[in-house]
């Protein structure tokens, strides 16, 4: 299987970016919560890639949706964590 690049090119700067993959979608630049969460999310290891499990992995984990629920998806799923 092929390793996901950690950073990639910023489409707007062309500075180096964090790579948090295609599913991604980022909150308005105002919505200062939600920018907490990701950044939460990826402080701990988690960059936006699908988390598959099941028989198969067709099954996916979605990722939360507030700060609150991040904290405990990230003690739920460390395993899944990404250095």
């Amino acid at each position: 299987m092929e390793e996901i690049p950690k950073e990639l090119s910023c489409p707007d700067c062309g500075k180096p970016a964090i790579n948090l993959g295609r599913h991604f979608k980022p909150p308005k630049k105002s919505d200062k919560k939600q920018w907490e969460k990701i950044k939460f999310l990826i402080d701990n290891g988690f960059r936006f890639q699908k988390i598959r499990t099941g028989s198969g992995h067709h099954e996916t984990i979605p990722y939360p949706e507030t700060l609150e629920e991040a904290k405990e998806f990230v003690e739920k799923n460390k395993q899944y964590a990404k250095s």
